[in-house]
């Protein structure tokens, strides 16, 4: 029996789909470790925990180190084990804050701001004027 191509082709798109997930973790749900024991986990780092999702088949941890540096980990929900980490610089968020302050405040010697203008009529044509027929002469 001859299969045409373009159906044998999306078959083999829709078996090979499943492996283009990309999942980082990969444990089976019922192997899964419960989300307190994820608190707890992340309380014995010394971290302090302001967000905890599941992403790509991982736990994903946001919140601040021992340290006190913002961090979001990813970890495999059988072991615990951080499978990725990134540290976050904040050594630019003192000067953030100052920008979106500025930002949010105007300057004291600023204008007030003005009412929004009313629409300002179009200059009239003497080629095109509304309800008549164009006029124009094309050389």
């Amino acid at each position: 029996m001859k299969y045409p191509t373009p159906l044998l082709a999306l078959c083999l798109a829709l078996a090979a789909a499943p492996a283009l997930a990309d999942d980082d973790c990969e444990a089976p749900v019922q192997h899964w470790q419960s989300r307190d024991a994820v608190m707890r986990h992340a309380a014995a780092q010394g971290w302090q925990v302001q967000r905890l999702k599941i992403d790509d088949g991982c736990y994903e941890v946001r919140g601040r180190d021992a340290q006190g540096r913002a961090f979001k980990a990813k970890l495999d929900p059988q072991t615990l084990r951080v499978v990725k980490m990134k540290l976050r610089d904040d050594s630019h968020e003192p000067e953030r804050e100052r920008r979106r302050e500025r930002d949010r405040t105007p300057a004291p010697d600023a204008a007030p701001a003005q009412d929004v203008a009313a629409p300002v009529a179009a200059p009239k044509s003497p080629v095109l004027t509304p309800g008549t027929t164009p006029r124009g002469q094309i050389e």
